[in-house]
């Protein structure tokens, strides 16, 4: 009896590791779009497990960086915070209402921003804010808002440190940001914040890693291991740009044993 469980333990085991190794099947489209790219590895684990060209070690994430500004592109940071906050500063004046008492929001965030209905009650206010945007300029509109709220201290905007900078308010203020929204053009940054505004609960999760962009193109960049698997809202954010056309990579960086 007892060989007997061990067996069923051992099968169970094994076809359990099995799968937990199968590769991720991803949509065609997103297959499609797929490049990998090779770096040494160190021989050990986590933000070390990769050496740059210079010698360094260095994460995944910082082989990819390393790959497009050798090809001279600018490489941004731009996932969940930065699409969070740009949202947040472009809806703003939606998002608090006409009320902009910061006492009205003891808890610095209206109650229903993670609720499905967030869009349908501020629904008039968001699509004419689209549409001015729509036909702004970007850098002189995201700087207004900045000087505008950034008083006004909602952890939509101040919760998170990004690369070096204390909060994305900071963030974006700095040189790569401003290039960016030099860069962008209204089409494809208005896609974008219209459709977290359209559940910004769920829609701010799995924005690709990077941006990254030269004269002839701008590109939204997720980047993985050559095993690493896409979560659901990353491969949501994945098909929807590319549905909407906006150029997107998935990156893998494979190891050079």
């Amino acid at each position: 009896m007892f060989r007997f469980k061990f067996i069923v333990i051992l099968i169970i085991f094994v076809v359990g590791a099995n799968f937990a190794m199968a590769r991720q099947v991803l949509p065609p489209d997103i297959i499609k779009i797929t490049k990998t790219i090779e770096a040494p590895t160190t021989g050990e684990i986590g933000k070390t497990y990769f050496y740059c060209t210079n010698g360094e070690k260095c994460s995944t994430e910082q082989v990819v960086r390393e790959y497009y500004k050798n090809r001279g592109y600018s490489v941004m940071r731009a996932e969940h915070a930065f699409w969070r906050a740009m949202f947040t500063l472009s809806f703003f004046e939606e998002i608090f209402s006409t009320n902009m008492d910061q006492q009205a929001y003891p808890n610095d965030i209206p109650f229903d921003i993670s609720r499905k209905e967030f869009y349908s009650n501020r629904k008039m206010g968001i699509d004419n804010k689209y549409n001015l945007i729509k036909k702004s300029n970007l850098k002189e509109f995201i700087n207004s808002q900045i000087k505008k709220h950034e008083s006004f201290k909602t952890r939509l905007l101040y919760d998170t440190e990004i690369e070096g900078y204390p909060n994305t308010v900071e963030y974006f203020k700095s040189p790569i940001v401003q290039e960016f929204l030099d860069r962008i053009d209204n089409k494809t940054f208005t896609k974008i914040i219209y459709q977290i505004a359209l559940y910004p609960g769920d829609n701010t999760r799995g924005t690709p890693d990077y941006i990254v962009w030269n004269k002839k193109e701008l590109i939204f960049v997720e980047v993985k291991r050559e095993k690493e698997k896409l979560r659901e809202d990353q491969i949501t954010w994945a098909e929807f740009l590319i549905k909407k056309k906006i150029p997107y990579r998935l990156i893998r960086v494979v190891g050079q044993y």
